[in-house]
């Protein structure tokens, strides 16, 4: 695939802009409903209360027939603009939406990923300088979650690890059609948190190893690491400031965490020289579910030495677009959301937000272990509409790279991401 211009998507494109298009049903209790909504065949309850109506939006009476109390909380909504704009009409510059199909677009992160909550608020809040209305919701991003997610329509798009859609093949296997790819994300960075007797990831095994929360994103991600290097650890399963408070007291040997950048209960841990990050030294066996990282001592001074650096390992992410099968109305209203969010992915550049954005190479391929996972067919619009030309320095660093990784060096989908790390610097230095 050819690279899209990733630095200011937004840069040389007339910015989108919306007719909002207000609209109001009124649901008659007993009596009837709105054109717009559909009666349920059976009875259906939901937070104690007999739902007799649902919206007919997504184009399937009985495929959510089974309404379920959601497992996430909604978070307070971003502000809203005055104008309300529907999903499907996200991308028209002046068609109206039928009444069908206004949907208040809703973004899920799991509350144990820092940064993917972060991400989360700072995409919507994309989504509403395009005059699209939205909120972001906290949940679980594990497959059983995400799973909960679908069966309640609480979300629409999700951030996501890529190995924890890997694993929902084993219970899902209709997911790659119907949870679309929106756009790759950059790898987080994941940090183990040691007293100093653990002298190596090895050391740990049979040792006891806090994952994080139960069912969340977080416990997926350690379970599956420590399994690719081979390693059996006893787990406990907890809030990250509790597994903290328990590696103090010497009731946990580790803690395993993901999206730490964020995580401010890591801030003032460790002060008292105690414990340190453990090392994770790349290996091929690493190569097909993740990409090498570091942590310096500026971003732990209380857990890595003055001037040194730990290696350890980044877990890929990706942004998806829920219960989109391709041809579906679902699918047409969230690609539209989603072309509205990469015209306007400058804003998302601008200092005060997380630097992840600036890693993002929206036209690399996002890969899924074992999976031919496909790209949401609007989001691939937008790419190859926005295609560079032919870049002879980059192909023959991604060459160079894939030559690295046949001899055992970082993993050859990294390259398009250190070469732009690489050109920023060099551009720097001139």
């Amino acid at each position: 695939m050819k690279r899209a211009d990733t630095t200011a998507p937004g840069r040389s494109f007339a910015r989108l802009y919306v007719i909002a298009v207000a609209l109001s049903a009124a649901v008659a209790g007993a009596s009837g409903a709105s054109a717009s909504m559909v009666r349920y065949h059976h009875p259906v309850y939901h937070n104690g209360k007999r739902v007799l109506w649902h919206g007919a939006w997504r184009g399937s009476a009985g495929r959510h027939a089974v309404a379920r109390s959601a497992p996430a909380k909604a978070a307070p909504p971003s502000p809203a603009p005055a104008a309300v704009v529907t999903a499907a009409g996200a991308g028209a510059a002046s068609a109206a939406a039928p009444a069908a199909a206004l949907k208040q677009v809703a973004v899920i992160a799991d509350p144990g990923d820092q940064v993917a909550s972060r991400m989360a608020r700072e995409l919507v809040d994309a989504l509403t300088d395009q005059g699209v209305q939205g909120r972001t919701i906290v949940g679980s991003t594990a497959p059983t979650g995400i799973a909960k997610v679908m069966r309640g329509d609480m979300a629409d798009f999700a951030i996501v690890t890529l190995d924890s859609l890997g694993v929902s093949l084993k219970y899902q296997p209709d997911w790659p059609k119907r949870v679309a790819l929106v756009a790759p994300l950059a790898p987080e960075t994941v940090e183990v948190v040691a007293s100093k007797d653990i002298k190596s990831v090895n050391d740990l095994v049979g040792k006891s190893v806090s994952f994080g929360d139960p069912d969340g994103t977080t416990g997926i991600s350690a379970k599956l690491l420590f399994t690719r290097l081979g390693l059996t650890v006893n787990p406990t399963y907890e809030p990250l400031a509790d597994g903290l408070s328990a590696l103090d007291s010497g009731k946990r040997d580790a803690v395993f965490v993901l999206g730490g950048k964020e995580a401010h209960a890591l801030d003032g841990f460790g002060g008292d020289g105690r414990f340190h990050l453990v090392a994770i030294p790349w290996s091929a066996a690493l190569g097909q579910d993740y990409a090498p990282a570091r942590v310096a001592a500026a971003d732990r001074p209380n857990l890595v030495a003055a001037n040194d650096t730990v290696e350890t390992v980044a877990e890929p992410m990706a942004l998806v677009a829920l219960d989109a099968a391709q041809g579906s109305p679902r699918a047409d209203s969230l690609g539209r959301v989603a072309r509205a969010f990469f015209d306007n992915y400058e804003s998302v550049l601008a200092a005060g937000h997380d630097e992840h954005w600036r890693e993002v190479n929206l036209a690399a391929d996002a890969v899924v272990t074992s999976a031919d996972w496909p790209r949401l067919q609007a989001a691939q619009g937008w790419i190859d509409e926005h295609k560079t030309p032919t870049n002879a320095s980059l192909d023959a660093f991604r060459a160079a790279a894939k030559a690295a990784e046949a001899s055992g060096g970082p993993k050859a989908d990294d390259s398009d991401r250190l070469y732009d790390s690489l050109t920023r610097w060099r551009s720097l230095m001139q």
